[in-house]
């Protein structure tokens, strides 16, 4: 049995979307901007904690720790980075930068997930891997062209669509893995082990 904890990420992963969603619907306006960053500081922390320890452990089998382990853990650095600019009032621009090329790292995976079946429903992840990696790369555009309505309006529309890709992804997710007569329902900890 080994330590599965990708409930916890896309627990994460939606939190993240849903305050990012928010954000930019309420305009990203630097007055208003400062009270992000406690609850992007928690969404990053969650990230960079759980990434790490994949990418250091392998818990998962195989490519599983790349896929999720890596890519979460530049996900967490962005949403930390984002959270201490905004928490000092700097401009996001070079957090933007560094959510371009994590954009481009999960939009490569996404083409890895679904050209190799990774993960019981690669579609979906496909999905929520593409609309997060297509939010990062764009994000140096929206954040310049903040107040553009147009911009504005197809960014909310890119994070609903990406929010409900990993909503989705997470749902299922949390009902298989709390499944009582599936793997993680016999599982039992090696010292209660007969």
């Amino acid at each position: 049995m080994f330590v599965d904890y990708l409930t916890l990420f896309m627990g994460d992963i939606v939190a993240g979307f849903a305050l990012l969603l928010f954000f930019v619907w309420s305009g990203m306006e630097p007055e208003k901007s400062k009270s992000f960053s406690p609850a992007f500081g928690v969404v990053g922390l969650i990230g960079v904690i759980a990434g790490l320890h994949m990418v250091l452990t392998w818990p998962l089998p195989g490519v599983h720790n790349i896929v999720f382990g890596e890519a979460f853990t530049l996900y967490g650095f962005v949403f930390l980075a984002a959270a201490f600019a905004l928490a000092k009032g700097w401009d996001l621009t070079p957090v933007t930068i560094f959510a371009l090329v994590a954009g481009i790292y999960a939009v490569i995976l996404s083409g890895a997930i679904l050209k190799y079946d990774i993960t019981r429903n690669p579609v979906e992840t496909f999905l929520g891997y593409l609309g997060t990696g297509l939010t990062g790369i764009l994000s140096p555009i929206v954040w310049k062209l903040r107040d553009n309505k147009i911009i504005k309006v197809l960014a909310i529309i890119l994070l609903v669509l990406t929010l409900l890709a990993w909503f989705i992804t997470m749902a299922g997710s949390l009902i298989g893995h709390t499944d009582p007569q599936g793997s993680f329902g016999k599982w039992v900890p090696l010292p209660m082990k007969k």
